[in-house]
């Protein structure tokens, strides 16, 4: 059920012969996964394809009305809350910054969240995700590394679901965006890497097309890979060095991104690769020279780094997209 939800908000509309083709399995078996789905009017038969000899076949979407969810992007100190519609489209967003109280700042997330539940005029809201800079232990419900002062002594998910009465999901950011990332590619393919390049510096993995989270839960903690031997200074803290500084040059970032990218391809073979954040400004020129240190270190082979596209936003949709995965997968 998930990789078939995941197919269809990708590459929706599509045949029911062709989700059978894209997940490897027979057509009566994508027919007994959808009927739940359409029976609920969460996926609909929207219009009809282009015939290869017979009846043109019906092509399924997700309905955009059938059900909303909220993200809280929870990642940093200046926090978004939106409602997002099944289409992972974004139909509103409010924004605060996060108080020296955390559970002041809990609260005003609450009330914003029950003010964007009053704008889906009693439609189903399907949960809500949260998007936050470190990561929660599955077992205990506790939060480390974040960047959010005082979150590490909150049991986020029991204090959520007891205000709001709603299905609660937690994940990382940067996994989150790899996620938005993927779904937004146009081209098919298994595993990429996303690098984030904001008020911290993070990274997201996908491989076998889902979120790779390691033992732990920390697979993708780009800041601990050793950036010089001699000094033992990491790729961390060269970053925060580069961000705190006005006057990093071109060549200081390319050697960064390098880095971290060498790193990634060497131990995981991955080819694609997403810049995203707002750190510093990257562009086509800079991401050529970090793609062509690769190559010449890398026994001549390409990789492909691009930049993230602002709209739409990669962690909104990862968001939403993981939380319908999650939600819809239990039907």
């Amino acid at each position: 059920m998930r990789l078939l939800l995941r197919e269809i908000l990708k590459h929706q509309p599509i045949s029911k012969a062709a989700l059978a083709k894209k997940l490897h399995v027979g057509h009566s078996t994508v027919v007994q996964l959808l009927k739940p789905l359409i029976d609920r009017k969460i996926v609909v038969e929207s219009m009809f394809g282009d015939s290869t000899g017979g009846r043109p076949p019906k092509l399924l979407s997700m309905n955009p009305d059938a059900a909303y969810g909220i993200v809280v992007d929870l990642s940093g100190h200046k926090i978004r809350v939106a409602l997002m519609n099944c289409v992972l489209n974004v139909v509103a967003v409010s924004r605060l910054n996060a108080e020296s109280d955390i559970y002041s700042t809990l609260e005003s997330i609450v009330n914003l969240c029950n003010q964007l539940k009053e704008q889906t005029n009693g439609s189903r809201i399907l949960g809500l995700c949260v998007a936050i800079s470190g990561v929660m232990d599955p077992a205990t419900g506790k939060i480390s590394s974040s960047l959010i002062e005082g979150l590490e002594n909150v049991r986020l998910v029991d204090y959520l679901r007891e205000k709001l009465n709603l299905p609660i999901v937690v994940e990382n950011d940067a996994n989150l965006s790899a996620l938005g990332e993927f779904m937004k590619m146009e081209k098919d393919m298994n595993n990429m890497f996303y690098i984030h390049m904001g008020e911290g510096l993070g990274g997201g993995l996908i491989i076998d097309r889902a979120i790779f989270r390691g033992d732990r839960g920390y697979a993708g903690e780009i800041g601990k890979i050793l950036y010089d031997s001699q000094t033992f200074r990491t790729v961390g803290d060269v970053y925060s060095q580069l961000s705190r500084s006005s006057s990093h040059s071109e060549d200081e970032i390319v050697r960064l991104l390098s880095t971290i990218v060498l790193n990634v391809v060497s131990i995981l073979d991955v080819v694609n690769f997403v810049v995203g954040g707002t750190a510093f400004d990257i562009n086509e020129r800079l991401l050529s020279k970090v793609e062509a240190e690769v190559k010449r270190h890398f026994y001549g082979f390409d990789v492909e780094v691009r930049k993230s596209k602002k709209d739409p936003d990669a962690m909104l949709t990862g968001a939403m997209e993981y939380l319908i995965e999650n939600v819809l997968t239990n039907l």
